[in-house]
């Protein structure tokens, strides 16, 4: 009988015992693949980290292009509009650049280098006639379908990632769409030639937004004053 009595609790224990290395085991195993799929989703070019990040870049870009354009104004409530188009440009030379040491308009915009395709040139550049921090100068392209068919002095962020200059266009306008212009992206910061948008299918309208070029980089643009 003791025999008996005695290996009854020693049966449910071992049961119990089992039972329980088997749910941990499975819990384990659960964890595995929980983490395995979640490191896999941050190895994927298009994780919700590289979304937000897109998301946080184009909002960025927006902020500075807007800061430069108020800057604009005010150097034309100092000389007139018409100086914009032909004494401004983005050094920091007194009552010429926009970046007048002592009227100070504006000052240099500095982008995170995360908003920059593989291999652009992220230098910060000192202000000169044509560029400064990140961004550069081009008074020679004429707007599509703004006020005129004038040349419409533009500030320009060139060198951008594709998804990057997709969230712009899809902040401002609601679509990721990217259209092409046929021009390099030499003459858009080089400011001497025109970039080719005034006649191009889908920136009609577009004070701002963000173009592919012919050599397959991408341009964000932003009218400074309509002309």
């Amino acid at each position: 009988m003791k025999s008996i009595l005695y290996s009854a609790p020693g049966l449910r224990q071992r049961k119990q015992s089992g039972f329980i290395q088997a749910a941990l085991l499975f819990g384990i195993a659960l964890m595995t693949a929980v983490l395995g799929g979640f490191a896999l989703a941050n190895r994927s070019p298009t994780s919700q980290t590289d979304v937000e990040q897109a998301k946080v870049n184009a909002s960025v870009i927006l902020k500075q292009a807007s800061d430069l354009r108020d800057g604009v104004a005010r150097y034309a409530s100092d000389f007139g509009s018409s100086a914009v188009t032909s004494t401004l440009d983005f050094s920091n030379t007194t009552d010429q650049g926009l970046f007048d040491p002592v009227a100070r308009y504006a000052s240099p915009q500095i982008m995170p280098t995360t908003a920059f395709a593989a291999g652009e040139d992220t230098t910060i550049k000192p202000p000169t006639a044509a560029s400064a921090g990140h961004w550069y100068i081009n008074k020679v392209t004429a707007g599509n379908a703004l006020a005129t068919g004038d040349e419409d002095p533009m500030v320009i962020l060139p060198g951008l990632r594709a998804d990057v200059c997709g969230r712009v266009n899809t902040l401002l306008y609601g679509s990721d769409t990217i259209p092409a212009a046929g021009t390099a992206l030499s003459v858009w910061t080089t400011g001497t030639t025109d970039g080719g948008i005034s006649g191009l299918a889908g920136v009609a309208g577009w004070p701002e937004g963000c173009v592919a070029t012919s050599d397959n980089k991408h341009v964000y643009f932003k009218v400074v004053q309509e002309n």
